[in-house]
């Protein structure tokens, strides 16, 4: 009777011991954070246990998948000396009831037992949802791409959601910033797959092997039917000219392509040149941040920089530095090497760039900018001309000399020499052209007069208001003189002399008051005038 007593009693606390793990704080490394009872580490995997709708449920994770486990007290469980953990006393130890309960953790939630596979069996039950709706559609994910690379990734993706939308994809764009739960594209596409997406367009931007280029990688998705073939497109694109290179040569469009599945034409395919078929320069100046250029180009750079030479020949290299327009510069000469990175540094020093502008024959206008001429467009001087430069680059012209035709000029300026420019005006000799310049010739010359009128006009009305001012003053003096005259004590020399000041002062009115009209019409008459001819 003692040894089946006894025996019963062993059953009991073993039953009890084996229910029942040590209350513990467990995170995981995705961060991921949860209540759970610990019962042990064995074979470095570790056995949590929790309660699930009224039932002991018993979980085991690998020990690499969490970052810390923790008691009430905070020693650390998770590094300590393994041991064995407590086995369930039934065969399905989620089917086992709890003997004991601790009554500060009675609202424990346990991991989740549902978890499917082993990668996925370190992660919580969370339902994650955004607010676009994917059900159904084509979705576009916004470029996982650094910050430098924002404005390129905004344009790339509209120009490539309405390439798709002209194949007959009409994707909806989604902002990556909606999937703030996701770590990975992996966990993005996961997402939309389980809630009924069509398809799924995710892709990053990151730097290419080479430091003048960028990277654009993009997978296509297919989730509607699971015969269909996930694709995948890549190319490189130049990171100083991005929208250029995407737009040349249909690169773009046959990026577009690749995506679909759909055949590429040859010259379409993004080619991965070869670095040793590349030229670079790395320029260094002093001070630094100067502006970088090449002989025919604007700037491409501030310094230190390395750029792309696609030039195999000599090459003219410029660098300039302008303040409160006083400039800095330097030049240099190299031949680039193919596949190698030439280094330059220069020294800047003040320069005075000019450019001068002949004429054969000389007395032409000149104009700025590539805006039509027109009548009252102001010339910035006449043949020949000598004007300082304080923007080198490219700099655009226009020439227009009465007989001859218009000559438009695109020349380059350096910052570090004197720009000789000679231009041969050819005449015209199309009468009906040479009858429009001369009519465009005399509304040019109506309108100068017409605005040199309305300006001269300013100062006779000025004059003229004034000398009436004056007018209206002597006018009141005299009526004051008047109105001491009528008065029945005046009399006498004072009254006399009171009298002759009286007509002085509307003598000297009059005439103030006649130079002053005179003034004021003629310079009404001359804005009219002016008016009319200018408009």
């Amino acid at each position: 009777m003692k040894k089946i007593l006894l025996t019963f009693a062993l059953f009991w606390v073993s039953v009890i011991w084996a229910e029942e793990g040590i209350p513990s704080h467990v995170e995981l490394v995705t961060g991921a954070k949860q209540d759970a009872q610990f019962l042990g580490v064995k074979n470095d995997t570790v056995s949590l246990g929790g309660t699930i709708q009224g039932k002991f449920t018993v979980i085991r994770i690998h020990k690499d998948r969490f970052k810390s486990i923790v008691d009430d007290q905070g020693n650390d469980l998770l590094n300590q000396p393994q041991a064995a953990p407590a086995e369930a006393s039934a065969p399905d130890s989620a089917a086992q009831e709890p003997a004991i309960q601790d009554s500060s953790i009675q609202d424990t939630v346990a991991l989740d037992s549902t978890l499917q596979d082993s990668t996925q069996a370190d992660s919580l039950t969370v339902e994650h949802s955004i607010e676009t709706p994917v059900e159904g559609l084509h979705i576009f994910v916004s470029f996982e791409r650094r910050n430098s690379e924002s404005a390129l990734a905004e344009q790339l993706e509209n120009l490539i959601i309405r390439l798709l939308k002209e194949s007959g994809t009409p994707a909806i764009f989604v902002n990556r910033q909606e999937f703030d739960f996701c770590n990975d594209a992996v966990c993005i596409k996961d997402f939309l797959k389980k809630h009924g997406a069509a398809s799924a367009y995710i892709g990053r931007i990151t730097s290419a092997r080479t430091p003048d280029s960028v990277m654009v990688q993009m997978s296509h998705f297919q989730f509607s039917d699971s015969a269909k073939t996930d694709y995948v497109a890549q190319t490189s694109l130049s990171a100083i000219k991005s929208m250029s290179d995407a737009l040349s040569k249909d690169k773009l469009r046959g990026f577009v392509l690749q995506l679909q599945g759909e055949k590429v034409p040859i010259q379409n395919v993004p080619v991965q040149h070869a670095a040793n078929n590349k030229s670079y320069l790395h320029v260094e100046t002093n001070p630094e941040g100067a502006n970088i250029m090449t002989r025919g180009n604007d700037d491409i750079c501030k310094s230190p920089c390395t750029f792309i030479i696609d030039d195999s020949s000599k090459t003219e290299v410029y660098a300039y530095w302008s303040v409160d327009r006083q400039m800095w510069g330097a030049k240099a000469a190299i031949k680039p090497i193919p596949g190698d990175t030439a280094k330059i540094s220069l020294k800047l020093k003040r320069v005075k760039p000019e450019l001068l502008i002949h004429t054969i024959p000389e007395g032409a206008s000149i104009f700025g900018g590539t805006t039509p001429v027109t009548k009252k467009t102001k010339p910035i001087g006449s043949t020949p001309n000598k004007y300082s430069i304080y923007e080198p680059g490219l700099s655009t012209f226009q020439i227009r000399k009465i007989g001859y035709r218009d000559t438009v000029l695109t020349v380059f300026t350096p910052p570090t020499e004197l720009t000789n420019v000679e231009i041969n005006l050819t005449p015209i000799s199309d009468k009906q052209e040479l009858v429009a310049q001369q009519e465009w010739q005399h509304e040019r010359k109506k309108d100068f007069i017409g605005r040199t009128l309305m300006g001269s006009s300013v100062a006779p009305i000025l004059l003229g208001t004034l000398f009436i001012y004056l007018a209206n003053i002597d006018y009141e003096d005299a009526d004051k003189i008047k109105q001491e005259l009528d008065r029945p004590a005046a009399g006498g020399e004072n009254f006399q002399a009171r009298a002759a000041e009286n007509k002085d002062l509307v003598d000297k009115g009059d005439k103030k008051m006649t130079v002053g009209g005179a003034l004021l019409g003629t310079g009404i008459v001359l804005l009219g005038v002016g008016f009319v001819l200018t408009f």
